[in-house]
């Protein structure tokens, strides 16, 4: 009877050990979650500093590119009369006209520029615009061709920042050049752009063909407006991680390690404006379309994503010794924990540090490779076996790995992330089946 008492004491002793065990594994778990919290902190001002660099690069050089053109600006005199016929006012307005077909044909050449350790994109570009005009649009405005003023018609370009213009710009009218002059009285299309007074033009200069071409440095991004009733735009690059923005994607793209092709056909049904209108009832700034000249997940985004699945790390590891010690009944001390824990996270800052040398994927490795290193190393010094501190860092190894494939996988992260935990939860349940947690 002595006997059988003695026995039931020492297993609700090692029961109560093992909950212990338990307990403090998760207090460990807990109290990492603030390390961790502090590298994301980290990342998040490292990718701060970094954007902050790469923006100074951008001010010195020239910012994103928005180029809407090209309107025909045509002043006209509105009247109003007596009912005898005499005119009592007199206001100068003006009226817009855009073109029938406009096509952009464009090559970009980007650039990567470096700020201490910092890495920027900008590019240089020749862009050539073509296209036609009717000249029956003025007429749907019912304007008295009397009242038009064709001698101050103008043609107008906005170009977002002037900065970037790197050649002069001859524009030609049918068989006329002539030259744009900086600055647009009228900001319809933007805050900033080009113009050119056609002096000469008359209603018989219609229909008439037109083309100019932009030699244009830029940073982050190129973008037109769809101005033409018809407006075709091409774009090639060997810059092969694109990103297409604005409103409207390409009727047509490719992507290769070459660099990208990619075409658009936007019509006038597809915007909110028509082709010709009085004084300043239409705006045409929101209807830009274009391409993005950067990475969709850069070595930042990476590693904070990486990093926000550390915890997850970490219970695979502290599942694995405790699962060790049930199995092997060799008892791993609370502070052996906090260590490995330490470690797993220390792989986060290695990352973080790294990758902004040598890229992600190739610190990913390096970084991964020095803590299972660490963690083989120090699991021989407490666990009798090689085979204990082999499967160890197996599942260390396995963690590591699995994290990589989801930070490569963008779209279908979720999914395979959540089948692999699936298929993780049921192989621990599988392996765990016969293990007699009582002891009855």
């Amino acid at each position: 009877m002595e006997t059988k008492n003695f026995i039931q004491e020492k297993q609700k002793s090692i029961n109560w050990q093992i909950t212990l065990k338990v307990f403090i594994i998760g207090i460990i778990t807990m109290a990492l979650l603030v390390p961790k919290f502090m590298i994301i902190d980290l990342i998040g001002q490292r990718q701060h500093t970094a954007e902050t660099s790469s923006q100074e690069v951008m001010q010195t050089w020239s910012l994103a590119q928005t180029v809407r053109g090209l309107v025909l600006a045509i002043p006209y005199r509105e009247r109003s009369f007596k009912k005898d016929g005499n005119a009592t006012t007199e206001i100068i307005r003006e009226c817009y006209i855009l073109p029938k077909t406009l096509n952009i044909n464009g090559e970009i050449f980007p650039e990567k520029r470096k700020r201490s350790i910092y890495e920027t994109v900008v590019y240089e570009s020749e862009v050539n615009f073509s296209g036609h005009f009717e000249g029956s649009e003025i007429q749907r405005l019912k304007i008295p061709p009397v009242d038009i003023l064709w001698e101050q018609a103008k043609i107008q370009v906005a170009i977002s920042d002037l900065r970037g213009i790197s050649d002069r710009i001859s524009f030609s009218w049918n068989d006329s050049v002539f030259e744009f002059t900086p600055g647009m009285e009228n900001q319809l299309l933007g805050q900033n752009g080009i113009s050119l007074p056609l002096s000469h033009l008359t209603a018989e200069n219609f229909p008439a063909d037109f083309r100019f071409s932009l030699h244009l440095k830029g940073s982050e991004s190129l973008k037109f407006a769809p101005l033409g009733e018809t407006t075709e735009v091409a774009l090639q690059s060997d810059w092969n991680d694109p990103g297409f923005d604005g409103n409207f994607l390409p009727t047509d793209h490719t992507i290769d390690k070459e660099g990208f092709s990619a075409q658009w056909k936007v019509l006038n049904f597809n915007r909110n404006f028509p082709q010709q209108w009085k004084n300043n009832e239409y705006r045409v700034t929101e209807a830009d379309f274009g391409v993005k000249l950067i990475t969709i997940a850069d070595h930042y985004q990476k590693s904070s994503r990486a990093a926000k699945y550390a915890i997850l790390v970490i219970l695979f590891v502290f599942l694995s010794f405790f699962l060790n010690e049930i199995i092997s009944k060799q008892k791993v001390h609370p502070f052996q924990y906090i260590l490995i824990g330490f470690a797993v996270l220390i792989f986060y800052l290695l990352l973080l540090s790294i990758s902004e040398q040598v890229g992600f994927n190739l610190a990913y490795f390096i970084s991964a490779l020095a803590v299972i290193t660490l963690v083989f190393a120090y699991s021989r010094t407490f666990l009798k076996r090689w085979i204990h501190s082999v499967i160890q860092t197996l599942i260390l190894t396995f963690s590591f790995g699995f994290i990589f494939v989801l930070m490569q996988l963008e779209t279908y992260a979720l999914l395979v992330g959540s089948i692999g935990l699936f298929v993780v939860l049921g192989l621990t349940m599988f392996f765990t089946r016969k293990i007699n947690w009582y002891g009855e």
